[in-house]
């Protein structure tokens, strides 16, 4: 069976093709937020505290409303996403997006002490949390049948389905959580379902 994403025309870019969208990091964020009208970051281990969302929020591309996504609010982001798609008369196109960790490579140190800058793209290394976390979230908008998936984001949402029942222990366990330390880790496992939004979008309801 042929995709309508390819009948009759050419083949659209990357994954313009689907409704719900996964991508890592800012560089992911700028590839999948096309026409999007929701971006979803998906922080769910902060690497520092107090994050500035404002400046998250300035680093994504424009146009989509930016909230912030974690284990603990996916149903909230599905309702979010179901409210917008009333409002709009259409389908709400969703950019699942996750963090990631970022590590300085080793020859960062040699570069600053010679006195040069390191220039390093945003390629933020796979975290099992922010996976689990997006999977969370994509796995709640096909609850609420918005389950037009791009296969980037399946995947995600199966391995969060998969691994449901050992999702805190993972997250406990993983490589940020040991260096967070366990309150750390802990107290952003607490995290509540409220729904933090970063930026207001620009796409505008039907009248």
């Amino acid at each position: 069976m042929v995709h309508s994403g390819y009948r009759g025309r050419v083949r659209e870019p990357g994954q313009q093709q689907y409704q719900v969208r996964f991508g890592w990091g800012i560089a992911g964020a700028r590839r999948v937020a096309a026409d999007a009208h929701l971006l979803v970051w998906v922080d769910v281990l902060p690497e520092g505290p107090g994050v500035d969302h404002r400046t998250i929020g300035r680093q994504l591309p424009p146009g989509p409303a930016v909230v912030l996504g974690h284990l603990g609010n996916a149903a909230a982001v599905a309702d979010r996403v179901t409210r917008l798609q009333a409002g709009l008369g259409d389908r709400c196109v969703v950019a699942v997006v996750a963090a990631g960790t970022h590590r300085a490579p080793a020859f960062d140190d040699v570069a600053e002490a010679a006195g040069e800058s390191a220039d390093v793209p945003d390629a933020p290394d796979p975290a099992v949390e922010d996976l689990l976390g997006a999977g969370a979230v994509v796995d709640a908008l096909s609850a609420v049948g918005i389950d037009h998936c791009s296969p980037e984001a399946a995947a995600a949402c199966a391995a969060f389905t998969g691994l449901r029942g050992a999702v805190r222990h993972l997250v406990t366990a993983s490589e940020t959580a040991r260096e967070l330390g366990p309150e750390r880790a802990r107290a952003a496992l607490a995290v509540g379902p409220e729904l933090v939004e970063v930026r207001a979008g620009e796409h505008s309801a039907r009248g």
